[in-house]
């Protein structure tokens, strides 16, 4: 039976394409994975890229459950079905004022019935789409521009064919995560980053709003910052965990946005932890009042108070852990676990920058996240950031997951120094005056 398909005629390089408008339904019933065409042919014949989870975790839930869904154009090969295209000509009105009035490209494309499309770029959305119609049936009278090209079932088609599948598939750049956090509409944790760099008049000005990297150099573009948007939003959703006693964040906490009374609770709770944390902080005072920019406080003071140079005369890397974001990421995780630990965060943030050195070049960073010698970040691997969250956790007597021995140990192998030890215990409200003397008479085991 004949199938007929509005669509516009185009062409790019050296192929013709038409692009339609189809029901999902139909698409998800008569297109094709790449791997489901010339199946007892060899694998070389197509390549397939290979469907993740994704598909099931998030565009699958997407599509059921996002009443604003939206996907972008497929893009796909048909072979066979004897396609043809008839062009539509307009006749004369007035909006039309040139002088051939002829078909302005569009028309309609007929098919004998024959034809088999298969997925050229849009694996995954169309995965998607048939999972989805099976849970949800309405989804099928939803539509999809398709871009079709047709496909020569030869060697030489085939190799043209499974060129252009590559040059989608492999080479198409995805959105970076700094531009998915200055747009994502539907990240809880992405809305509320974006809300406090644009609306609290002091992390506004200490929060690079650059794309790029996360890490904070020693360069002058840096200095009034202490962290850039992807570094800050990575520590609110350490701290977003710690709302509320434990938040659970999976995919779908990202994929679907929250309410706005959700929203404005993230945003205030956040709020409330990063402004303790700088009027807290040593050395901060002097960086809310305006009397300096925090690339000051990330250099390595005498005893005088002023800045140590070195041969050269350049001021030496150090300075405040704070006024970066491996040392706020850190700190971030310690917060988490005294809110899971059902103890306050309030009084464990003026304890740690109370009784805690934020000096980078001393106990718990320096020979773990720091090398005071090369004056450089040693490693902003899991493993070094756990081994300090751990150790400023366990002075503050939460549970941790090492043993006392163990901490103490890989302390010592970390840092090289055999007769390293780990912080003192802290008194503070969230531990019991008998636990403080047990956990002293353990400290040079």
């Amino acid at each position: 039976m004949p199938d007929y398909v509005p669509a516009l005629q185009a062409k790019m390089g050296d192929w013709q394409y038409f692009v339609t408008v189809m029901k999902l339904g139909k698409i998800a019933r008569e297109c094709r994975l790449a791997d489901e065409i010339h199946a007892h042919k060899d694998l070389d014949n197509l390549i397939q890229r290979e469907l993740q989870n994704r598909v099931q975790q998030e565009m699958v839930p997407y599509l059921l459950n996002q009443s604003q869904r939206f996907y972008g154009a497929l893009v796909v090969a048909v072979y066979g079905g004897a396609p043809e295209f008839s062009p539509v000509r307009v006749a004369e009105h007035d909006l039309i004022d040139d002088k051939e009035r002829s078909s302005y490209g569009f028309g309609l494309l007929r098919f004998d019935g024959s034809q088999i499309y298969y997925a050229l770029d849009g694996q995954h959305r169309l995965k998607s789409m048939q999972e989805a119609i099976v849970a949800n049936p309405d989804l099928a009278k939803e539509e999809i521009t398709v871009i079709v090209l047709k496909h020569e079932d030869t060697k030489e088609g085939l190799q043209r064919t499974r060129r252009l599948f590559s040059t989608l598939n492999r080479r198409a750049k995805p959105t970076s995560a700094g531009t998915n956090i200055a747009i994502d509409e539907d990240d809880s944790i992405a809305i509320v980053t974006r809300r406090l760099v644009k609306e609290n008049n002091i992390l506004k000005t200490l929060v690079s709003s650059k794309l790029g990297s996360s890490s904070i150099s020693p360069s002058k573009a840096d200095d009034p910052y202490i962290t850039k948007l992807s570094a800050f939003y990575e520590t609110n959703e350490i701290l977003i965990r710690a709302y509320n006693g434990g938040t659970e964040i999976n995919k779908s906490f990202k994929q679907f946005r929250r309410s706005e009374e959700e929203l404005d609770a993230y945003y205030s709770f956040l709020e409330s932890i990063w402004m303790r944390m700088l009027e807290k902080c040593p050395g901060f005072d002097s960086i809310l009042n305006g009397n300096k920019k925090p690339g000051d406080l990330r250099r390595r003071l005498g005893t005088d108070g002023q800045p140590e140079l070195d041969d050269t005369g350049k001021p030496i890397a150090g300075g405040s852990v704070f006024a970066r974001p491996i040392g706020q990421h850190i700190i971030a995780e310690v917060l988490k676990s005294v809110s899971i630990q059902g103890k306050s965060i309030e009084d464990a943030i003026d304890t740690i920058m109370a009784s805690i050195s934020m000096d980078i070049d001393q106990a718990p960073w320096v020979g773990v996240i720091w090398n005071s010698a090369r004056q450089r970040i040693i490693s902003n691997k899991t493993t070094e950031r756990t081994l300090v969250a751990s150790m400023i956790s366990h002075a503050l007597g939460l549970k941790i997951s090492l043993k006392i021995r163990e901490l103490k140990q890989k302390y010592r192998d970390t840092t090289g120094n055999k007769k390293a030890v780990i912080l003192p215990p802290l008194n503070w409200t969230g531990r019991s005056a008998d636990s403080l003397l047990e956990e002293d008479s353990d400290l040079d085991i």
